[in-house]
């Protein structure tokens, strides 16, 4: 067996090898980032995301755990992402709040951070460009559904395209967060969209909107509600539906959902979130 001299000269040597194969990864994601800028394309993909660590887990045979190669690969993307653009998150201060944390996991140390007062500031320095994305709270175990980020949401046309639940110890309830882009998310073939359904303020009304789901098979893992707008008695409900915008039968829930509601506006479609244990 050899002694552990012998070891530490192997590690050395994979290392070497390590840092070649990732500054080489480097240059191709720069690569990437220069047509990116020229093509006018998002930085971010999180359709490309999710399939890599999906795929990295997969090929993966140990003895790394899941959530190690998800730690390590986060670090990796977020030093390509930053080498493909100076790209800036958005989130909720101060520096150490949740939002902050979340984005952190999310995104990575190597990108920039720029932290807003509110979430409403979240959604106008990512509206000006002067942020690629912003991570806004949804929900979080004391309080439940937030209604700014709801109302937000209602009144914006930036589409969520991820979600982020950070890593809870113990058996607590994780917060949820959303993130925002400018631009829709691809399929990533394991996906879910948020919906904001108008609809009147009657009795049955909302039965009768969800009727659609019900006959197409569709499943429903989300729900909230919110007043319109001031002089009407109108509801907005948020729905959370499997399955991606681009997917044939959305088209046609779109059509009988226009049939049952005053309104109805896509919020974002999106990969589920991650189960890499």
């Amino acid at each position: 067996m050899s002694d552990i001299s012998e070891l530490r000269e192997k590690i050395d040597a994979l290392d070497s090898e390590l840092l070649r194969l990732l500054n080489e990864r480097a240059s191709v994601a720069r690569e990437i980032g220069v047509i990116k800028n020229r093509e006018n394309l998002p930085v971010y993909s999180p359709d490309r995301e999710i399939k890599l660590l999906r795929s990295l887990v997969g090929r993966s045979d140990g003895p790394l755990r899941p959530e190690a190669i998800r730690a390590i690969y986060r670090e990796i993307m977020s030093a390509s992402l930053a080498l493909e653009k100076d790209m800036a998150i958005a989130c909720p201060g101060p520096a150490g709040s949740p939002a902050h944390q979340a984005a952190l996991a999310k995104f990575g140390s190597s990108v920039r951070y720029t932290l807003a007062h509110d979430v409403a500031g979240v959604f106008q320095v990512v509206s000006s460009g002067e942020a690629d994305c912003g991570v806004i709270p949804l929900e979080d175990p004391a309080h439940g559904i937030l209604n700014q980020t709801l109302d937000e949401l209602a009144s914006s046309e930036l589409p969520i395209c991820a979600e982020i639940y950070p890593e809870n110890a113990g058996d607590e309830p994780a917060p949820r967060f959303l993130v925002l882009g400018r631009s829709p998310g691809a399929p990533s073939g394991h996906d879910q969209t948020m919906l904001m359904l108008r609809i009147e303020n009657k009795p049955g009304a909302l039965v009768s909107a969800l009727e659609p789901f019900r006959n197409m098979e569709i499943n429903l893992n989300h729900f909230a509600s919110r007043p319109a707008m001031k002089g009407s008695d109108d509801i907005f409900f948020f729905v959370q539906a499997d399955g991606h915008v681009n997917d044939a039968r959305f088209s046609e829930l779109s059509r009988e959902l226009s049939k049952k509601c005053r309104a109805i506006k896509v919020l974002g479609s999106y990969p589920k979130r991650e189960d890499l244990s």
